[in-house]
């Protein structure tokens, strides 16, 4: 059995010799609508000896384990590893990314602080989105990062329209503790574009779990510091880099959302798109 898809612009090619490992590959195949022409190919093959599985990257063997949960996560992290590797002289922003009424936003935050939840809840809210992990920057613009997304188990509850597509999703066991599921906007019956383009609004999320939710205006200087932290792959001299990121910054509104009570939090979200459609 082999799967082919492509994740801008690198056709990934994954063969097998065992069905159970099969269904597995399905949950991380990636299945947004890109347009990127595709310029690189990885071939990656799992065979099957025994108990133990081993994954080979062009006949090079990687990496052993009987665990097929594990070669599943294994595989997730290389293919992402390679797609990002394609694009190291830029910056990526730790960011979920959307967009609502023609607006196209980024939600930066820590590890843990919402970004998954909260832009899930905005795909049932009327939002297009791509991603929730990674943005590139690129030319001035940002290109979403099809990868995965990574459902935690405590998510279900705050977006009740979840339990039922989850029900029918695989859990996997997450690095910090708990399970999460492989989820994209097509598992919901909603469309999954990447397109590169302009960005219109940053938002950076500062989780106050438990208490009333607050946006402000950010100085556009405090959000360049804010983006550096949730930002990886800068040159040895970063100087170009940071010049991007600031140039980013400038074009964007900037926009600190103190991320407490998810409906106040979407409401507050969707009004400031809103104003900025009017205008």
């Amino acid at each position: 059995m082999a799967l082919a898809f492509s994740v801008l612009g690198l056709e990934i090619h994954v063969s097998t010799d065992c069905r159970r490992l099969e269904r597995r590959l399905e949950h991380i195949t990636v299945k947004a609508d890109q347009d990127y022409p595709v310029t690189g190919v990885l071939a990656i093959e799992v065979q099957k000896n025994g108990g133990e599985y081993t994954v080979l990257e062009d006949g090079k063997g990687l990496v052993s384990s009987q665990d097929a949960e594990w070669i599943t996560l294994y595989l997730h992290e290389l293919i992402n590893f390679r797609v990002s590797w394609r694009f190291r002289d830029c910056i990526k922003i730790h960011a979920a990314s959307g967009s609502f009424r023609d607006k196209r936003f980024l939600l930066a935050g820590d590890k843990g602080s919402g970004k998954t939840t909260l832009i899930t809840r905005m795909l049932f809210e009327g939002a297009t989105v791509y991603g929730d992990e990674t943005v590139v920057i690129e030319e001035g613009e940002i290109i979403p990062f099809p990868r995965k997304f990574h459902l935690k188990e405590g998510t279900l509850p705050l977006v009740p329209q979840l339990v039922p597509i989850c029900g029918k999703l695989t859990s996997y066991p997450a690095y910090y503790g708990g399970r999460f599921y492989f989820f994209d906007p097509t598992d919901a019956g909603f469309e999954w574009p990447v397109r590169k383009g302009n960005l219109d609004v940053v938002f950076c999320l500062e989780p106050r779990h438990g208490r009333k939710t607050e946006i402000e205006e950010c100085p556009k200087w405090s959000m360049v510091e804010k983006l550096m932290l949730q930002s990886s792959d800068f040159a040895e001299n970063p100087e170009t880099q940071i010049g991007r990121l600031c140039n980013l910054v400038d074009k964007s509104a900037c926009v600190n959302l103190y991320f407490g009570e998810l409906d106040r939090t979407v409401m507050l979200l969707q009004s400031v798109l809103l104003d900025l459609h009017k205008n």
